[in-house]
C-alpha cells in the first residue's frame, strides 16, 4: 500500500508540474490617427414638391408652370408687364465638428446655363455657372434662409427649365 501511494504521489507531481508549464504569447496593437475638422451642408427648406430636404441633395419639383397659372406649392407668382417671377426661399444650414472657425462663406452656381429667357436668383443676385457669394458670415447650426426667384421673360420659349443649383460652404 505504500508503495501505492509513492507512486501515486510522484504521478501527482509529473501532472502538475505538465500543468504549470502551460506556454503563453502575446502581441499589441499599435493605433495611428488625425482628428479632422469637418464642415457639412444640408438643404432644409425650398419651394416646390421637396424631397430630400435635410440632406445635402435635395430636390424641388415644381410641375408646369406659367405666368396665368397657379404658383407652385411654397411659391408666390408675381406678373409683370413683360416678365413674371416665381419666389420662394432655400433654407441651407451648415454644421462644423472639431474646427475652429467661427463663420462661413456660402456661395451658389447654377449646375448648367439658364434657358434663354429665365434668370435664376438667390438674395437678388442673378446666379450663372460661376460662383455667387451669398454671405461671407454664416452662423453654424442655423438655416439661413436665401430669397430664390426664377424670372421668365414672355418672350421665352415654352421649354423645361430644369437646372440644380449648387452651394459650397467654405469656413473662414
Amino acid at each position: 500500500m505504500k508503495k501505492f501511494a509513492v507512486a501515486a504521489a510522484v504521478f501527482s507531481m509529473a501532472f502538475a508540474s505538465g500543468a504549470v508549464a502551460a506556454e503563453t504569447s502575446s502581441g499589441a496593437l499599435t493605433v495611428t490617427g488625425t482628428v479632422a475638422s469637418s464642415i457639412n451642408l444640408t438643404i432644409e427648406s425650398a419651394g416646390g414638391t421637396t424631397g430630400g430636404t435635410g440632406t445635402g441633395a435635395a430636390t424641388s419639383a415644381l410641375g408646369n408652370i406659367s405666368k396665368f397659372g397657379s404658383a407652385p406649392t411654397g411659391f408666390t407668382l408675381a406678373r409683370g408687364a413683360s416678365n413674371w417671377t416665381i419666389s420662394a426661399s432655400v433654407g441651407v444650414k451648415v454644421e462644423k465638428a472639431n474646427l475652429t472657425s467661427e463663420n462661413y462663406t456660402l456661395t451658389a452656381q447654377l449646375g448648367g446655363a439658364p434657358a434663354s429667357g429665365v434668370a435664376w436668383k438667390l438674395n437678388g443676385s442673378t446666379l450663372s455657372t460661376s460662383a455667387t457669394t451669398l454671405t461671407s458670415t454664416g452662423t453654424y447650426g442655423s438655416t439661413g434662409s436665401y430669397s430664390w426667384d426664377i424670372v421668365v421673360d414672355d418672350t421665352a420659349n415654352a421649354a423645361s427649365i430644369n437646372n440644380s443649383i449648387s452651394f459650397t460652404a467654405t469656413s473662414n
